[in-house]
């Protein structure tokens, strides 16, 4: 049986090759022996003498491999540009198992970013014996970037994540520890809702804008869908995975609220990582990267962030439930005309979105409160037993909708602030009049 040793190229030589920043071509041919050539969308190493490939839209490619088991692939290597032949026998195809799930969530997250959900779907994963792999033309092997990790700094950062004090300080490392670790400044991280249907961005750095309170559906989009199954899904070329769906492409913003946040987003967008954050199996929320280079993030990187997307879940579910009053005057400035929605629980101030959902019924509580009785400072048991909010019975859910409000608010205005006093505290910040008014 062929091993990793005895192949002139090892598999594990060239990690990059098989990260599909550059499409590789497979070559078969029928019963009267003509070619035929194709482009593969992933080719996955499985070990040392195996590759997976997806089996999609080639049908003569499938007719091929049922009178000739034996195909070669062309591999390149973004770095160097060295090109590599894989002499492959085909084995076996896989419609299930962890493999073929795994990439059915790649090719499927790529096109549900496009609103191309179920058009292209994976139909199977073939698995071939890696025969030979050999360079072509023959040159010296060069394995391409890698990133240095150095694995003390994953565990400094572990030992702080475990030991953050509250949730804000869970999340700025987090997104601190990717930056750092990666090398890469572009992190948001999503929650999961009340609801258990959507998430919601509490955090994000390195975008002209932040997102903060947007949202998505499970199942919806890349990051949707990803967090839907669980699952890890790594882009590396956008442009060219979504080359298919680009040709036949549907609006996917139909039926978007035009008051909705749009997700934090570069420009051009080449290379994307969303990674589910799980507790007892349970998903908490997302940790995703973005780079507008192609081939950004490796196989390494999506390891090092799914363990601290884990740790970061553990400490959000772990943190406890509970555990100076300063007065400012509203000025003499033109009063603030606050409308609350009662339908969505959503917050404009002088007719601009604000917020909506818990964090924005929230804020429209405080204010209320605030009117009528002065009052500035809370606590977050209050709020959490207030019956009027009817919030949900998850611990954390409190903490990270005042993180969303706060953020939002020191977006969007400078006369409305939340100011954590101590744990379990906070103080309203008031500096303009305001003039409340219900809809609904």
């Amino acid at each position: 049986m062929t091993t990793d040793a005895l192949l002139e190229v090892p598999l594990s030589s060239i990690p990059l090759a098989f990260e599909g920043v550059v499409p590789a071509a497979i070559a078969t041919v029928d019963a009267e022996g003509m070619p035929n050539v194709t482009f593969l969308s992933v080719v996955h190493r499985i070990d040392d003498a195996h590759v997976a490939l997806s089996r999609q839209f080639f049908n003569k490619t499938d007719s091929n491999t049922v009178v000739n088991p034996r195909a070669q692939v062309n591999l390149i290597e973004p770095a160097s540009g060295g090109t590599y032949l894989l002499d492959l026998v085909y084995e076996r195809t896989e419609r299930n198992g962890p493999f073929f799930e795994r990439m059915r969530t790649r090719l499927d997250a790529v096109a549900a970013a496009e609103g191309m959900t179920n058009i292209f779907v994976l139909s199977g994963v073939d698995i071939c014996r890696v025969e030979a792999c050999r360079p072509n033309p023959p040159l010296e092997i060069d394995a391409g970037r890698k990133h240095n990790v150095q694995l003390e700094r994953v565990m400094a950062y572990s030992t702080k994540l475990a030991d953050a004090g509250d949730m804000e300080e869970v999340l700025d490392t987090a997104m601190a520890a990717c930056a750092e670790l990666l090398g890469n400044p572009h992190v948001f991280i999503m929650l999961l809702d009340e609801s258990g249907e959507s998430l919601y961005t509490v955090a994000s750095t390195g975008y002209a804008d932040s997102g903060m309170g947007s949202e998505v559906r499970l199942g919806v989009g890349l990051v949707g869908l990803a967090a839907e199954r669980r699952q890890s899904v790594r882009v590396t070329n956008m442009g060219r995975e979504l080359s298919y769906s680009r040709a036949t492409r549907v609006d996917d913003r139909i039926g978007v609220d035009e008051d909705d946040i749009p997700l934090p987003s570069l420009p051009a967008i080449q290379s994307q990582l969303a990674t589910p954050m799980l507790a007892a199996h349970s998903l908490v929320g997302m940790i995703c990267l973005q780079s507008e280079q192609s081939g950004r993030f490796q196989s390494d990187d999506e390891c090092i962030v799914a363990i601290l997307a884990n740790q970061v879940a553990m400490a959000l579910t772990s943190m406890p439930v509970e555990v100076a009053d300063v007065e400012e005057p509203a000025g003499e400035a033109p009063p603030v005309q606050v409308k609350y929605y009662l339908e969505d629980d959503s917050v404009f101030l002088d007719n601009e979105y604000l917020i909506k959902g818990v964090a924005g019924a929230i804020l429209w509580r405080l204010l209320q409160v605030y009117q009528a009785e002065g009052r500035r400072d809370f606590s977050n048991k209050e709020v959490r037993l207030d019956p009027s909010l009817q919030l949900p019975d998850i611990k954390d859910n409190l903490e990270a909708r005042l993180i969303l409000l706060r953020r939002r608010l020191e977006e969007r205005c400078d006369y409305l602030r939340i100011e954590k006093t101590a744990r379990g505290r906070f103080h309203l910040q008031v500096t303009r009049p305001l003039v409340l008014s219900q809809v609904g």
